[in-house]
Formats: structure tokens, C-alpha cells, sequence
């Protein structure tokens, strides 16, 4: 129990403003982050990434897992609550962009990418939760 809650901590820690919550299940283990500002962007606003320190990917995740990443689609008035899968391409906004997840060694770093900018994908991501699937 201890160090459940040492891992929760620390990772709170690691990602700053982001609020973090971890579920640990049979085979897997859920981290939901809530999104928050650029780490970085382009000066033509063609890309731009988050960083989110994740120490629950380790070593074993590396050499024999895997990261699956979703955004939340919160509940509307005519919609329910719902999650969607990255990588995605998105033409919803006046400049379709593209978002894809790539994972390393206690990391995970979502990129947007875009022929216009990526300013409204940002903007749409931004205080939603992404949830990280992680398989050992």
C-alpha cells in the first residue's frame, strides 16, 4: 500500500500542473493525465508536443510491452462520454491536424502536427484527459 501511494506521488510530482490518476490491474496498469500547455512549438506552429513523465513505463513495458493512448470525448448534451483512440487526424477544426503518441523509458510524448498550424488542436486537447493503457 505504501508504495502504491509512493508511485502516485511521484508521479504527481513528474508531471507538474497535470492531474494525474493511476489504476493498476491485472496485466496492466491506467494512467489518466489531464492535459495542459505545449512543452513545445514550432516557430511556424507546424508541430508542437507534451511531454508527460510516466515512470510506470519501465524497462519491461520497453522491451516486452506496449503504451495504447486515448483523448476523452466528455459527455455533451446529444452525446455520452466516450474515448478515442491515437492516433488521430482530425478535420473538425479550420486546420485539420494530426496527434499520435510515441512512448520511451518512463515517458510518453503526444505530438500534433499540422500543413496549416496547430494552434486549435492544442487548444481543443488542452484540460482534457488522455488515458495511458499500459501492458507489461
Amino acid at each position: 500500500m505504501i508504495k502504491k501511494h509512493y508511485l502516485i506521488l511521484l508521479a504527481l510530482f513528474f508531471t507538474g500542473c497535470m492531474n494525474t490518476e493511476i489504476r493498476t490491474e491485472k496485466g496492466h496498469t491506467v494512467v489518466f493525465a489531464t492535459l495542459g500547455d505545449m512543452n513545445y512549438v514550432a516557430e511556424d506552429s507546424l508541430y508542437g508536443n507534451q511531454v508527460i513523465k510516466v515512470p510506470e513505463i519501465t524497462q519491461s513495458v520497453m522491451d516486452d510491452g506496449g503504451v495504447l493512448a486515448f483523448i476523452e470525448r466528455p459527455a455533451g448534451e446529444d452525446r455520452p462520454q466516450r474515448w478515442s483512440q491515437l492516433p488521430q487526424y482530425t478535420l473538425v477544426f479550420n486546420t485539420p491536424a494530426y496527434m499520435y503518441l510515441s512512448h520511451g523509458l518512463g515517458l510518453v510524448r503526444l505530438s500534433y502536427q499540422s500543413l496549416e498550424n496547430i494552434k486549435d488542436a492544442a487548444q481543443y486537447t488542452k484540460d482534457k484527459r488522455l488515458k495511458l493503457v499500459i501492458f507489461e
